[in-house]
């Protein structure tokens, strides 16, 4: 299982990943709020899915599906 407190402290301690967190929260500013959720909407789907089979990670409204992206 995934412990999240860990892996934030991980990355608060590491230098190029508190470098590439600065450019991504510098990046995300300039968005929306709606852009911003459907960027960690997407986020949060696709590492669901590495973890999980694919018919688990079903989008199921079609709000979501609008968010979904496909290759």
């Amino acid at each position: 299982m995934l412990h999240l407190a860990g892996l934030l402290e991980e990355l608060e301690r590491s230098e190029p990943a508190r470098a590439a967190m600065a450019i991504l929260e510098g990046s995300l500013a300039r968005r929306s709020a709606e852009e911003q959720g459907a960027f960690w909407h997407a986020v949060d789907l696709y590492y669901v899915s590495r973890k999980a089979p694919p018919e688990a990670v079903a989008v199921t409204t079609p709000a979501e599906a609008s968010l979904a992206i496909t290759p």
